[in-house]
């Protein structure tokens, strides 16, 4: 539904745009392939042992997104855009074991086993990042082919794990900003390239386990903190 309204809401924002002169009205569309790389900072928390997992860990990724565009000559060059990609990033799978008689410290592996009792076993991690999408407004600077970018952004990452508590953590939507700029260039009358740089600022992600534990209150907990920056080339044109 989040995704529904933002999508309605840069519709609206693109049709109010176009009631200018028609004349004024420059549309572009076009693809991009991008170049991403991400930090991010986790910390998982196990219900009823308490035991915690931190972790930093960096990504990259490539993919690719399409996009639509509008753009007014009496409002400076003002253009305001949609970007869209599908798939984003596969995230790294990583399976460990977890001995909860052993001082809460993750082992390599469990003699004989699930030892002891609580959160003991294996437990694999895995998911995807799907659905970024992003509304953003460009701004041109003077008449170099040079812009200034800044918008909002949101994707959803699609949990795959198998937690020995026997918890599962529910898909999470990710939001967040995004700053950067680039520059554009002709390929002919109608054909245009870009090269774009920007960095994104994801809001800290506060996910919980589906399973409560034996304590009021307790269920699995990640928290995470992610930033990510964007090297981008398009191929479009513009009407």
């Amino acid at each position: 539904m989040n995704k529904i309204n933002t999508i309605l809401a840069a519709i609206g924002a693109l049709l109010m745009l176009s009631v200018t002169s028609a004349n004024s009205l420059e549309f572009k569309t076009g693809v991009t392939a991008n170049a991403m790389g991400a930090y991010a900072n986790a910390k998982e928390t196990l219900k009823d042992s308490g035991a915690v997992t931190s972790e930093e860990a960096i990504l990259a990724t490539s993919f690719a997104s399409v996009f639509v565009e509008i753009s007014s000559d009496e409002m400076m060059g003002l253009g305001l855009g949609v970007s869209y990609a599908p798939e984003v990033a596969d995230l790294n799978k990583e399976t460990r074991a977890f001995d909860a008689t052993a001082d809460d410290t993750i082992t390599e592996a469990l003699p004989g086993g699930s030892a002891g009792t609580g959160d003991s076993g294996t437990t694999t991690v895995d998911g995807k990042i799907n659905d970024m999408l992003s509304i953003y407004l460009t701004l041109p600077v003077g008449d170099t082919g040079a812009y200034v970018k800044a918008g909002y952004i949101q994707a959803t990452m699609v949990t795959e794990e198998s937690l020995a508590t026997g918890s599962k953590y529910e898909n999470v939507d990710m939001t967040g900003a995004q700053l950067g700029g680039g520059y554009e260039g002709s390929l002919g009358d109608m054909a245009f390239w870009r090269a774009e740089g920007t960095y994104q600022m994801w809001e800290d992600i506060d996910a919980k386990g589906s399973e409560a534990g034996g304590t009021t209150g307790s269920n699995n907990l990640i928290e995470a903190e992610i930033g990510s920056v964007t090297g981008s080339f398009s191929i479009g044109m513009r009407f």
